[in-house]
């Protein structure tokens, strides 16, 4: 994502559209591919653009606010990142209404009875964030689990716990 893209997410937050509106229009590029390439295609009007997005944004209720938004992605040559600004204005959403997202990668479904207390724990370590967890499995680490959040990464694995002993016999 460019840092475009993650300004103008900021601009489409800044504008107090409600994230179900967003979230409805992506939907709406989501299902209509065609509508992104016709938006970027230098040989369509600036004019055609705007009857094309006045059209949608009437089928589908969207908000005035957020039909001009798009407008102006037009003209300034940005609507082609559109995915990539509601992308980055989920993120930024989150992160101010305090929504932190965590990944947890069990190695089989045994591991997966310690949900509860990693969510206790996560709770604990960030109080001032609700706490959502997405689950995913991967046999390659043998036993246990391991917790992503953000940039951080809280190794509970077997294959971790290896690679931590072996480090600490080689000496690196």
């Amino acid at each position: 994502m460019t840092q475009k893209a993650v300004n103008n997410a900021k601009v489409l937050y800044r504008l107090n559209i409600s994230r179900s509106d967003v979230e409805e229009a992506h939907k709406i590029f989501t299902k209509a591919p065609f509508l992104l390439e016709t938006l970027t295609n230098p040989v369509v009007s600036e004019e055609a653009k705007e009857v094309v997005l006045d059209k949608i944004a009437r089928q589908s209720g969207m908000p005035e606010l957020l039909e001009n938004f798009m407008k102006m992605m037009c003209q300034i040559g940005e609507i082609g990142q559109i995915t990539d600004i509601f992308n980055c204005y989920y993120e930024y959403w989150d992160k101010m209404n305090h929504i932190l997202h965590a990944k947890v990668i069990y190695a089989d479904d045994k591991a997966k009875e310690e949900k509860e207390a990693i969510q206790k724990q996560l709770e604990s370590i960030y109080p001032d964030e609700k706490v959502v967890l997405s689950e995913e499995t991967d046999a390659s680490l043998l036993g246990g689990y391991v917790v992503r959040v953000g940039y951080e990464e809280y190794d509970h694995s077997y294959e971790g716990k290896l690679r931590r002993l072996e480090r600490k016999l080689t000496g690196r």
